[in-house]
């Protein structure tokens, strides 16, 4: 058999601890003939949330909250996981593509300084024999 309260009669019952001047919780016990009501109340923002437990154990609800949250904060810290594990073969592969792509236009600038400094190597070596040729034409008597 479950029985309500309005909120100025829970405000009454129990302790409550603050934090920064905020009513976080309050637990408190009632006793009604020869049995004892347990009353939980928990305050987010401006919501009162009230639990009173008359039949079963109220630690047993609470253990099974605390468990379906700690399976839920598991599975998402699992989800953020994998999805930080995409993101870095994400970046791994784009670095091994950057990578790539740096040494293939390196090879193609080495390469054309390469071929430029044949060619004007070659036209070195041409300018050379050709004043050499003159050298040895005004040498000649």
């Amino acid at each position: 058999m479950a029985m309500s309260f309005s909120g100025a009669v829970l405000s009454g019952i129990g302790s409550s601890f603050h934090n920064g001047g905020a009513k976080q919780s309050s637990v408190g016990a009632v006793g009604f003939g020869r049995k004892t009501e347990l009353v939980v109340v928990a305050q987010r923002k401006k919501s009162l949330i009230y639990a009173v437990k008359d039949d079963g154990n109220i630690l047993d609800d609470i253990n099974e909250a605390t468990k379906k949250a700690s399976d839920y904060v598991t599975e998402k810290t699992k989800e953020a996981l994998k999805d930080g594990e995409k993101a870095k073969d994400y970046v791994v592969e784009k670095n091994v593509e950057a990578k790539d792509t740096a040494a293939e236009e390196a090879q193609k600038a080495l390469d054309y300084v390469t071929e430029k400094g044949k060619e004007a190597g070659n036209k070195a070596a041409e300018f050379a024999e050709g004043k050499a040729g003159e050298a040895k034409d005004a040498t000649k008597p």
